[in-house]
C-alpha cells in the first residue's frame, strides 16, 4: 500500500519536474516519497502564511491571533 496524499493531486505532480524542454521521471520507487515530501512543504508553507497573522500583544489573550482571515497584504 502506498502513501495517501493529504494536499497534492498525484495527477498534477508529473507537470512540476520539468526543466527547460526536458521533463524528469520519478521511479515507481520513489514515487511516494515525493509525493510525502510535497505534502510536508504545502504543511509548512500553509504554517508560514498562519505565522504571518497578526497576534495580539497584550493581556490574558496575548499571542492569540487578531484576524483569522488571510488578506492581500499578507503576501507584501
Amino acid at each position: 500500500m502506498g502513501y495517501d496524499t493529504k494536499y497534492i493531486r498525484v495527477s498534477k505532480v508529473k507537470e512540476l519536474f520539468v526543466e527547460g524542454d526536458k521533463k524528469i521521471r520519478i521511479s515507481g520507487e520513489a514515487k511516494d516519497l515525493v509525493h510525502e515530501y510535497l505534502d510536508k512543504a504545502v504543511e509548512a508553507a500553509a504554517k508560514e502564511l498562519i505565522d504571518k497573522l497578526p497576534r495580539k500583544s497584550k493581556g490574558s489573550s496575548k499571542g492569540e491571533l487578531k484576524r483569522i482571515t488571510i488578506q492581500k497584504e499578507d503576501f507584501d
